[in-house]
């Protein structure tokens, strides 16, 4: 073991800064502890030689076992037995063998934490298969690729390619177009025209993509082998969320989980001194001068990557490195402020037509804790289905059940004379989330998404709180029932897991047929047309299960109308065809009628009884029938003619008044003095000319910083 997860009894404390930076030298490494016996070890039989080699070759043809047991009874399923899905989602068609082989992947797993030494290839193995086949599941059985909202951001793909250009007052993503913009290069770099295979296999490379920057994050623990690859077993099973989509958060919550781990295991303070309790971080990893330069360019690029990617990223990324800085576990001291003006300079500016016109949708929530927490938790457990609502409930409990266990696991280090401070910060930081907004009633799962990977190392402790150095602490991880506990832990979560990740699948699920009617659409969408789909709440749930807006996003308009919980009542669906005008359409699809049925209520014979009355209508006429979806028109079109596609103007829309340009240029200068600022903090020896500049550039930076806060009230207070 090297000198980072070497224990040590001498008493320590911390090293308080004094504003000056020294070159400290490196401290020996102790020595592990002595054998408890004077009596030389007893050298190893043959037998017991050869027991970890065969009881890994046992494993391995288990581990292959399990992916037989689970795959191919899964690879048999066809779209008859995913049509007959419950309430509980994809889980209910199974088949028993695919069950069974989910579980003995957890087997594998956990008795690889048994062995008595680390077989490092297995268990990648066992993780990157564990991955791939809670993930990739829907992407192998399905026919098309899953999931609404990832067709929609095709959308903004193809307007990029047809247009080049970004229209914020078309969608409020257009605020943020970093990620779309970089899709939509990398695709014409790569010669790439048809991105519908990418979203269906985007979850899994993106989940498998994760597990880098974890490996890199477990570095920074000083923890035993077995509580690190728990730690990224918990976070693989929790993997829930549902975030992984082709999407800007999937894509940014990569960019946290690399800007932390860089963070934590290059940049914290690096000299402690021991005493009764323990740090539970190792030492800081050993680099130079240039190096660490280097290393703290790639920080400054991944949050200035995720500013005009996503609105909720960057806010955690800040808050987690002010609060190490605070707490004294982080030695970037300038940089919190730096990452402050390059957020609140995007909004500001480049942001400007999002919250000119949304004033209060972002800012309202501000403060309103009980409030955004009751709309992402119980708000989302509403009516519907009761088997559908078990679906919520699992996901309640699970995330409840690893937060817990992650506090149990800040206690059991405490009682092993260890203290945890990062993995603190990284679990319950993002819960600051709820103070800001409800985020659409999924701030709750944003929070847990972002605090899993602290959650799940904490948890991980809970069961392995040891740190292994010694060859008695090894001995006492082994035979202890920690491994039982695990195997346990792993088997709820790996069923919490099919019954959370893939409950909505019914609804989440693409129909071929619905594939095929959105062509219909799009090839009559000239010069526009506004399709009307069924919603149960016309302000509020404005998302359709359906394939939409992949193609034309500024020619077809998607209408939320009110669905008529008797399906006699189909007036109010005729009214609304003639308001909205000629080349309009109503579409009533399955996959919006399933979710109408688990996730709101209405009855199982709700959707054949309101096709009957709709057919009854003689202002209305067929244009599309196919197994999953059935589309009308009205028979005479109203008079006038259709309306030509508006897109708006192209982006970014900046209101410039001297005082927004004073602060763009004051914005623009801090940001570079800031940058230079932690660069020579980082990168030049420490001196007193060093010193003298970096104390004359902080005091140069607050008449700027000023400015840059003065330009940006006084923009929000006239612009909103």
């Amino acid at each position: 073991m090297g000198p980072a997860e070497t224990e040590v009894d001498a008493p320590f404390e911390v090293a308080f800064d004094t504003g000056k930076e020294v070159d400290v030298p490196e401290e020996p490494a102790v020595p592990e502890e002595a054998p408890q016996s004077a009596e030389p070890p007893r050298p190893l039989s043959w037998r017991e030689r050869l027991q970890p080699t065969w009881l890994g070759v046992f494993l391995g043809c288990l581990l292959s076992l399990a992916l037989l047991l689970y795959w191919v009874p899964a690879l048999g399923l066809g779209e008859a037995d995913l049509d007959r899905m419950g309430g509980l989602g994809l889980i209910s068609v199974l088949p028993l063998p695919t069950l069974a082989g989910a579980a003995l992947l957890v087997v594998v797993f956990a008795s690889l934490l048994w062995l008595g030494r680390e077989h490092k290839a297995l268990l990648l193995v066992t993780l990157v298969a564990t991955v791939f086949s809670l993930h990739a599941l829907p992407a192998v059985i399905e026919v098309e690729p899953r999931f609404a909202t990832a067709w929609q951001h095709l959308g903004f793909l193809d307007y990029i390619d047809r247009t080049g250009s970004a229209v914020p007052d078309l969608d409020a993503r257009w605020s943020w177009p970093g990620f779309f913009a970089a899709a939509a290069f990398v695709g014409q770099a790569c010669g790439v025209t048809d991105f519908t295979e990418i979203i269906r296999w985007w979850p899994t490379a993106i989940q498998l993509a994760y597990l880098v920057p974890m490996f890199l994050l477990v570095r920074h623990m000083r923890a035993s082998w077995r509580a690190k690859w728990t730690g990224i077993w918990i976070f693989v099973l929790s993997g829930w969320v549902g975030q992984d989509y082709f999407s800007p958060q999937g894509f940014t919550y990569l960019l946290y989980l690399v800007f932390v781990a860089v963070l934590l295991v290059w940049f914290r303070a690096p000299r402690v001194i021991w005493t009764k309790r323990r740090p539970g971080e190792a030492e800081v990893e050993p680099t130079n001068r240039r190096q660490r330069a280097v290393l703290l360019a790639v920080l400054i690029g991944l949050f200035a990557a995720s500013v005009p990617a996503h609105q909720l990223t960057p806010f955690v990324m800040l808050g987690v490195l002010a609060v190490l800085v605070l707490i004294g576990r982080s030695e970037l001291r300038g940089l919190p402020i730096l990452f402050a003006v390059m957020v609140t300079a995007w909004i500001g500016w480049m942001a400007e037509p999002y919250w000119s016109g949304h004033f209060d949708d972002l800012f309202g929530g501000v403060g309103g804790v009980g409030g955004n927490v009751s709309s992402s938790v119980s708000g989302r457990i509403e009516g519907g289905s009761s088997t559908h609502k078990l679906v919520l409930y699992v996901r309640v409990l699970l995330a409840g059940g690893v937060m817990a266990l992650a506090c149990y696991g800040w206690w059991r280090r405490r009682e092993h004379r260890y203290r945890e401070a990062a993995l603190l910060v990284l679990t319950f930081v993002p819960f600051l989330g709820f103070g800001m907004q409800s985020y659409g009633g999924e701030m709750a799962l944003r929070v847990f998404m972002f605090a899993l990977p602290g959650a799940g190392l904490l948890a991980a402790l809970a069961l392995f709180p040891r740190t292994g150095v010694t060859a008695k602490e090894r001995e006492k991880d082994r035979v202890s029932l920690a491994p039982v506990a695990a195997l346990m832990a792993g088997l709820l979560l790996v069923g919490g897991f099919l019954v959370a990740r893939w409950g909505n699948e019914p609804f989440e699920r693409i129909q071929p047929g619905e594939v095929a009617a959105m062509d219909y659409v799009y090839a009559h969408d000239d010069p526009t047309v506004r399709l009307l789909w069924l919603s149960n709440d016309t302000l509020n749930n404005v998302t359709p299960a359906m394939p939409w807006g992949a193609k034309d996003m500024e020619k077809v308009s998607y209408v939320p109308t009110l669905a008529p919980t008797d399906p006699v009542l189909v007036s109010g669906l005729v009214k609304a065809l003639k308001n909205a005008g000629p080349n309009s359409y109503l579409m009533v699809n399955v996959s919006q009628v399933t979710y109408l049925r688990l996730d709101v209520g209405y009855s199982g014979t709700w959707e054949p009884r309101l096709l009957d009355n709709l057919d009854s209508r003689k202002e209305l006429r067929r244009v599309l029938t196919n197994d999953d979806v059935t589309m009308y028109a009205l028979r005479d079109q109203p008079a006038g003619k259709v309306p030509k596609a508006d897109p708006g103007p192209i982006g970014p829309q900046v209101t410039w008044t001297p005082w927004s340009v004073v602060g763009a240029l004051a914005a623009l200068a801090l940001i570079l003095l800031l940058s230079a600022r932690e660069v020579v903090r980082v990168a030049v020896r420490p001196g007193v000319r060093q010193l003298r500049w970096l104390q004359s550039s902080f005091w140069f930076a607050l008449p700027l910083l000023a400015v840059f806060l003065a330009a940006l009230v006084q923009r929000f207070l006239t612009m909103k």
